[in-house]
């Protein structure tokens, strides 16, 4: 797994370096006004290096929360969208997929800090559809899964 991650991380600071070299960097003091352009931003705390569109965070990049979580890959509007890698170095949690509307949305893999896995889909943030958890001690919840809570085994 921890290869995955790497070569995860290496792809998204690959496609942001190519995305940043046709932005402009952001001049402007006034980061509300920020549109088409990359920079460094600070937001009640929390630290933002990507693209902006009107003044928010839009395209690709990297956003540190005040807590040290991290979020790396696409925005839309201001908001997590598109493929990430989240890391939560405080509790030990990562999640590397899709995100819609910030909320884990699509496929992806979420490593619990207890140990436990689960590989599936999301809807709004919670396990939604067919995925496998796979518990620290080897049990593992293969099926359907609706608002968190595994439903209904595999046939």
């Amino acid at each position: 797994m921890k290869f995955n991650l790497l070569a995860v991380f290496f792809i998204f600071f690959t496609y942001q370096t190519e995305v940043f070299a046709e932005l402009e960097r952001c001049e402007a003091s006034d980061t509300s006004k920020w549109t088409n352009c990359f920079g460094p931003a600070i937001f009640d705390g929390d630290t933002y290096v990507g693209s902006f569109k009107n003044g928010v965070p839009h395209g690709k990049g990297t956003y540190t929360y005040s807590d040290g979580a991290t979020y790396v890959g696409g925005f839309l509007n201001g908001k997590e969208s598109g493929e990430g890698v989240f890391n939560c170095w405080v509790h030990g949690a990562t999640y590397v997929g899709s995100f819609k509307n910030g909320k884990k949305h699509g496929f992806g893999v979420y490593n619990y800090p207890n140990g436990d896995l689960y590989e599936g889909y999301w809807r709004d943030g919670k396990k939604n559809g067919e995925g496998a958890y796979t518990y620290k001690d080897g049990k593992i919840n293969l099926g359907i899964f609706k608002d968190d809570k595994f439903v209904k085994e595999s046939e």
